[in-house]
């Protein structure tokens, strides 16, 4: 081939090659840069576990979720600042919710709709009004929400089969009386007559009822102490839980007392002194005299 030829087909084609480049760095520069703006994301209140119906809410059972602001929907709860999620709604849920799903407002029961009562009580639990006056329930400082231990007074009867006349007429004088005990302790006050919230706080309230919770076996024992005497609600102070173990004798007249143990006491100092029983023991008690025989 001509070598001149040869020179120009090598010349060609560096020329289309470098037309190319250029004309593809021209079409290229003239192309507008689009920026993609990513969507702003606000935090969304949702579950952070699967809820129960009924279930209060707590630390840990709500969280804080980014989702796309044009995808919250008209209810859901978002944050301010840096809220805390209890901070945003707290209570009872009035439907369960699944783990992610949003949080409404509308998802818990209203403090003044439905049976406040029934809401407030826990799972086993149950609602037992007991009647109060204003000496058994201090005074009308017991309000809803409060907690309490109840106390029982009744009347105790002790028979005795004994052949010592003075046993029986120790028995008879002194534990043939009243008692008193603490049946149920720590226990939440649901509602004071129909009222199940404090409507003023500085109000002092005395009711004719009182509504508590308790569970199956002590609402059969709470209604079985109705009908045996007098129930007295013993306030508790905010935040003590303990349920104290009893580790005394049941209080009775006769043990608030030392009249009893003052009897038998002189009773057996006369039957050591004199080696015999005497036919009478007399108690004076101011200007009353008991006279007690003995065999």
């Amino acid at each position: 081939m001509n070598k001149n030829i040869l020179i120009v087909l090598v010349g060609a084609v560096l020329v289309s090659v470098l037309v190319a480049v250029l004309v593809q760095m021209t079409l290229g520069g003239s192309e507008p840069v689009v920026e993609v703006q990513e969507e702003a994301r606000v935090e969304v209140l949702v579950a952070a576990k699967d809820l129960k119906l009924g279930h209060v809410l707590e630390k840990g059972d709500l969280k804080w979720a980014k989702w796309p602001e044009g995808s919250v929907f008209g209810g859901a709860v978002r944050r301010k600042g840096e809220q805390d999620p209890l901070d945003a709604v707290s209570g009872r849920l009035g439907r369960a919710i699944s783990s992610d799903e949003p949080v409404m407002k509308s998802a818990l029961l209203a403090s003044d709709k439905g049976n406040l009562v029934a809401a407030n009580l826990d799972a086993g639990q149950r609602a037992v009004a007991i009647e109060v006056g204003a000496s058994s329930m201090v005074g009308g400082f017991i309000g809803p929400g409060d907690y309490v231990d109840v106390i029982l007074t009744y009347r105790e009867s002790v028979n005795a089969d004994n052949d010592n006349p003075a046993v029986a007429k120790m028995l008879e004088l002194n534990l043939d009386k009243l008692a008193t005990e603490t049946i149920l302790q720590n226990v939440k006050i649901l509602a004071v007559d129909q009222s199940a919230k404090r409507e003023e706080e500085d109000r002092v309230k005395v009711g004719k009822t009182v509504t508590i919770a308790v569970d199956s076996m002590d609402a059969e024992r709470l209604i079985l102490a109705q009908r045996m005497g007098n129930l007295t609600l013993s306030l508790r102070g905010v935040g003590d839980e303990q349920v104290v173990e009893k580790k005394w004798p049941t209080i009775s007249d006769a043990r608030l007392t030392s009249m009893g143990d003052e009897i038998y006491n002189e009773y057996e100092r006369i039957q050591q002194e004199t080696g015999i029983n005497s036919n009478i023991v007399r108690i004076y008690n101011g200007q009353n005299v008991i006279a007690v025989p003995a065999q």
